[in-house]
């Protein structure tokens, strides 16, 4: 039995999925919800369906944004359900190739990531990037092009954590934690990971940075190219000294979810996702709200990534933690837990998708009226960030860690990253 089909046969096809579904409630086609793409792999399973372009079409429509997994009563892993169709259309029809080549030879290699991340830094401060906007000259010639440029992040680089580094606790040590940097946080939003860091040494906690970490493989796997997500996987897997530390931290939801699912693609892994936490929720079980002390008065709302509050079960913990931070308003945004549209590269492989399930959530972010938008992974920030250009609001979007290291005391701030 496939692990498809253990998981199809989980399904008593109630419907409770469909209201949750982001492509739903868009186009209102049932072959476009979790129950009627789960019919779609049980027909391809008992072999009643064929690999077509129609099929490819419906499952690359999903956004595995594990929603219907929070609303199904019969438990329904339909994220791995997802990935292992995926991997079986890539192991039939092939990848896009520049897709492939991204994924499997940048990705997975930090220094080339790190280069990447640079020239685009530089095409984007050259002024070219301003140019081909207002000439409108990638409009005319190449228009998806010009669609996802405008949607590339306006996020100055800035100096992640050093792998094989090791940051202190300041005062009284209460253990010891290993950091996950990633690859997207740790080139284009270094500056999150180091707050990331801050915040777990100002908890009372020495942070290792583990030499040899890679990307944890979340967009290979989700784009049906699980080889070189398992070798993405047991690379990790060599790096981190588990029994050595009290956890895995990590920053970026997308990631977190990947690293607690390593033993969906390699046996024997379960003792490394055992220690895989999140770090709002690492944070939340430790006494860091005695070193929020410093004031932001300001009107805050905060938005669940999928892969935190879906695949991982985390809601409360970054309320509670911005709730601690003294002068913060906080703000319950309607929908709060329904997804942005990014997706990894969904914003870019389904754009108007993408853009009619952004426009719904800016909606209610603009009604919301905040000062500050906080979320917890690189997609949704880059999402939002474009978002509030687009609906052209006056609003910062900011990561948890980034909000929280702010309130942090100038004495404590001097004393750690």
């Amino acid at each position: 039995m496939s692990a498809v089909k253990e998981a199809w046969l989980d399904c008593v096809h109630c419907g409770l999925c469909l209201s949750s579904c982001p492509t739903y409630r868009v186009l209102g086609d049932e072959v476009d919800s979790p129950r009627g793409r789960i019919y779609l792999m049980r027909a391809l399973d008992e072999g009643r369906a064929e690999i077509t372009d129609t099929f490819v079409e419906h499952m690359f429509r999903c956004l595995d944004c594990r929603a219907c997994e929070t609303a199904c009563p019969s438990g329904v892993r339909f994220g791995h359900m997802m990935e292992a169709t995926r991997a079986r259309i890539v192991a039939e029809r092939g990848a896009d190739r520049l897709e492939r080549f991204i994924l499997e030879h940048v990705f997975p290699y930090p220094g080339r990531f790190h280069l990447a991340s640079h020239l685009f830094e530089l095409y984007r401060r050259s002024g070219v990037s301003g140019f081909l906007r207002s000439s409108g000259i990638l409009e005319r010639w190449a228009p998806e092009h010009a669609a996802a440029e405008r949607m590339a992040p306006e996020v100055p680089l800035t100096r992640g954590v050093g792998p094989g580094s090791v940051y202190p606790a300041p005062g009284r040590r209460r253990g010891r934690v290993a950091f996950f940097a990633g690859c997207v946080m740790n080139s284009f939003l270094g500056s999150i990971n180091r707050a990331s860091v801050g915040l777990l040494q100002a908890a009372g906690y020495d942070v290792i940075v583990p030499e040899g970490q890679i990307c944890c493989g979340a967009l290979a796997n989700h784009s049906g190219l699980r080889d070189t997500a398992t070798r993405m996987a047991q690379r990790n897997l060599g790096a981190f000294p588990i029994d050595e530390v009290d956890g895995i931290i990590v920053n970026a939801s997308g990631c977190g979810a990947m690293l607690a699912e390593y033993p969906a693609l390699i046996g024997g892994s379960e003792a490394f996702a055992s220690k895989v936490v999140d770090l709002a929720s690492f944070l939340d079980s430790t006494a860091i709200g005695e070193r929020l002390t410093s004031p932001v008065r300001l009107r805050v709302g905060y938005d669940d990534p999928c892969h935190l509050v879906h695949a991982q079960g985390v809601r409360q913990p970054p309320r509670r933690l911005l709730a601690q931070v003294p002068g913060i308003e906080l703000v319950e945004i309607e929908g709060a837990d329904e997804c942005c549209g990014s997706a990894g590269i969904y914003n870019l492989t389904q754009r108007d998708l993408s853009m009619e399930i952004l426009d719904r959530k800016m909606e209610r972010v603009r009604a919301a009226d905040l000062d500050i938008l906080v979320t917890g992974n690189p997609g949704c920030l880059f999402q939002l960030q474009y978002g509030v250009r687009r609906w052209g609001l006056d609003l910062e979007v900011a990561h948890l860690a980034g909000l929280l290291r702010r309130s942090l005391s100038r004495e404590l701030g001097q004393r750690v990253i």
